[in-house]
């Protein structure tokens, strides 16, 4: 509960200094469920030197604790994107992800990383998890999220594999 409120207090800080990024496709946040957010449009993440395609409109922001991105719309919630401090093989990540019981593990190696997804049920409901690493341009980077929303977290997905540098 305590990490919760955290989360909370710091998203709400941040939302006060992001920039809104209105490139994205239609708009549209689905009612009380979230997922809406309409076509994905290119998303440019000028600290990082990266873009990627995310539904609905964007508000990208510092991430919380990094140099990285932080990012919120009707379509994908709240995600991040940074550079990771350290490398991360999949198999760690798949050792870390057992202290939330993991149910529906999957994995997926992409040509440059990997993508990891599970989901758990917790107090409040199914939580969401995605995370995603991938070196571009010599730099391992970091890509996910931790949801309630099923839709949501697949637009994250779909985001993480679409990251590339920026044009």
């Amino acid at each position: 509960m305590m990490r919760i409120s955290i989360v909370l207090v710091a998203v709400a800080a941040l939302a006060g200094c992001s920039k809104k990024k209105d490139e994205g496709g239609g708009g549209g946040a689905g009612g009380g469920g979230g997922g809406g957010g309409g076509a994905p449009a290119v998303v440019k993440l000028d600290t990082l030197g990266l873009e990627l395609d995310v539904p609905g409109k964007v508000e990208v922001g510092k991430a919380i604790g990094s140099d990285g991105s932080m990012l919120q719309g009707s379509g994908i919630g709240a995600m991040t994107v940074e550079v990771a401090t350290k490398p991360m093989p999949l198999d760690e990540a798949k050792s870390d992800a057992k202290m939330y019981s993991p149910k529906n593990l999957k994995d997926e190696t992409l040509p440059d990383g990997w993508l990891l997804t599970y989901e758990n049920k917790g107090a409040m409901g199914t939580n969401y998890f995605v995370e995603s690493r991938r070196t571009i341009e010599g730099k391992e980077i970091k890509c996910g999220t931790t949801g309630g929303d099923a839709k949501q977290v697949a637009n994250v997905v779909a985001a993480c594999k679409s990251l590339r540098k920026a044009s």
